[in-house]
């Protein structure tokens, strides 16, 4: 799952630069803007961006989304940037930027209450690592407290946290993109800005050559491409990877104090370290790590992070038991999880929510789609597939659709189905069978190379783990007896063996040794 991992790796660094850039802000600002007149660079930084977006994308906010991109552009630029100024006027900026460190820990905590997930002892322990190191870079011994400067410092922060998880319950509309999303919420956040400047600050200060240099890299660079990529990430990646890319910030702001030719003792230097490790470290979870010593059988060397959806079914449950067998990192998605095998995480997940699916699948270096429905449901079925066909697609993870036998050819004649072989198929059943069809259908006009389709025998039921199983293409087949059968623990077997050794085939079968 190499191309997963490099596209994983591709999204974090992207997102990273958002951080990065807004590390600048300190140098550029005192560097080259005109004294006394923050909130006007604020302004300048979210609106004209905002409004170049707007033009470029020609696409305003339909529904809900005019009240959602209004309390996001409120929380993630109208209201941080005010609060983030005072607190950098009445405090020293090392404590306002370890203030700022505290991001990912809010963002953990707020996440149990929007998004119903919980945060690890390894996603807290580094979290605070994380604020620790950025305290030992910034924090000096001139440092002290203003409980103003304090509320305003945790204020910005909260807000921007809240605007994180919002931002990753929410999601986005369908058409719009992440420049789209970038240019509602930065043109909202520069007019909340913008009564608060002329009351503040009166009339706008003059802007000359380094000015317009200073309004050009924080608006462009700082404001549009950061803003863009940083909701191109936070869509993308699980909270626990993205909340902590923050602590680039401080990291920048140091770096670039000492391209200025500021200099750090050996406690800076170790906080950097520790801050840079916590940073890295949450792209991972603790089992992400462990599974490099797994001791493993079979053709795979490194296990995998699995996503079953409908894990408490007949084949999901089965699925799910096998690959954490072999020793795979296992996410049992269902609408009602069962509590089960201490090393299998359980998710609750509605199918037809999107975002849930996308937050639910990030990560994942393989899903396997085993969801049933009684009664039948295929419209359910079909759309929850292609679903997760396209966040599959954009993530670069690989996926097993297991189907229905309805959609092989039958053995009795080459352009006859399954699903309208008498034979195979009786009329009280003749529903599921279409839904199968249906859903092979839906994934064969998705296109890509990413998925297989993986259709049963005629008889699935439960028995007995044997191992053995013949595999098949399109057609149906049959075991030595006679019989179209297997039993859900075998076809479990040959499920996880697709996803470790996945063949050039869209479309196969499989049948019991026999």
């Amino acid at each position: 799952m190499q191309n997963s991992s490099a596209r994983y790796a591709a999204t974090v660094a992207l997102t990273a630069l958002a951080p990065a850039s807004w590390g600048t802000t300190y140098a550029v600002t005192t560097r080259l803007l005109p004294p006394g007149h923050p909130l006007f660079a604020a302004v300048m930084r979210a609106l004209p961006a905002g409004l170049l977006a707007l033009a470029i994308t020609r696409a305003l906010p339909r529904g809900s989304w005019w009240w959602k991109a209004a309390v996001l552009g409120t929380l993630n630029i109208g209201a941080l940037f005010p609060l983030l100024f005072v607190a950098a006027e009445r405090l020293p900026g090392g404590v306002a930027g370890t203030l700022s460190a505290v991001q990912p820990l809010l963002v953990a905590g707020l996440a149990v209450a929007v998004l119903r997930t919980r945060p690890t002892v390894w996603t807290l322990a580094w979290g605070v690592l994380g604020v620790v190191g950025v305290g030992l870079v910034v924090l000096g011994p001139q440092a002290r407290l203003d409980a103003v400067g304090v509320l305003a410092g945790l204020g910005g922060t909260a807000g921007m946290a809240a605007g994180v998880v919002l931002t990753k319950r929410w999601g986005r509309p369908a058409g719009a993109g992440p420049l789209t999303l970038a240019g509602w919420q930065l043109t909202a956040g520069g007019l909340v800005l913008l009564p608060l400047t002329a009351l503040a600050e009166g009339a706008p200060p003059a802007v000359d050559a380094e000015a317009a240099v200073g309004h050009l890299w924080l608006g462009g660079m700082g404001g549009l491409v950061a803003f863009t990529l940083w909701f191109r990430g936070i869509g993308r990646l699980p909270v626990r990877a993205s909340a902590p890319l923050v602590l680039l910030s401080p990291l920048v702001a140091t770096v670039a104090g000492l391209a200025l030719g500021e200099t750090l003792g050996p406690l800076q230097v170790l906080g950097f370290a520790l801050a840079l490790a916590a940073l890295l470290a949450a792209q991972f979870t603790a089992p992400d790590l462990s599974r490099l010593f797994t001791r493993r059988t079979g053709p795979m060397t490194t296990a995998m992070t699995v996503t079953v959806l409908g894990a408490t079914g007949m084949v999901g449950s089965r699925v799910t038991a096998e690959a954490s067998a072999r020793g795979h990192r296992v996410r049992a998605l269902a609408r009602k999880p069962a509590a089960g095998r201490p090393d299998v995480t359980a998710v609750p997940v509605d199918a037809s929510d999107p975002d849930a699916l996308r937050e639910a699948l990030a990560g994942s270096d393989a899903v396997v789609v085993a969801v049933r429905t009684d009664p039948v449901d295929q419209e359910f079925l079909v759309g929850t597939t292609v679903a997760v066909l396209e966040l599959a697609k954009e993530a670069g993870i690989r996926v097993v659709v297991v189907g229905g036998a309805g959609a092989l050819r039958s053995p009795d004649g080459p352009g006859l189905l399954v699903a309208d072989d008498p034979a195979y198929v009786p009329a009280g059943i003749r529903p599921v069978a279409a839904a199968g069809v249906a859903q092979l259908r839906a994934c064969e006009a998705h296109g890509g190379r990413h998925w297989v389709y993986l259709g049963p025998p005629a008889l699935l039921e439960p028995g007995e783990r044997t191992g053995g199983y013949r595999r098949g293409t399109d057609t149906l087949l049959t075991s030595a007896d006679g019989r179209s059968w297997i039993s859900a623990e075998d076809l479990a077997v040959a499920v996880v063996d697709e996803l470790e050794t996945p063949g050039e085939e869209r479309l196969v079968t499989v049948v019991h040794r026999g």
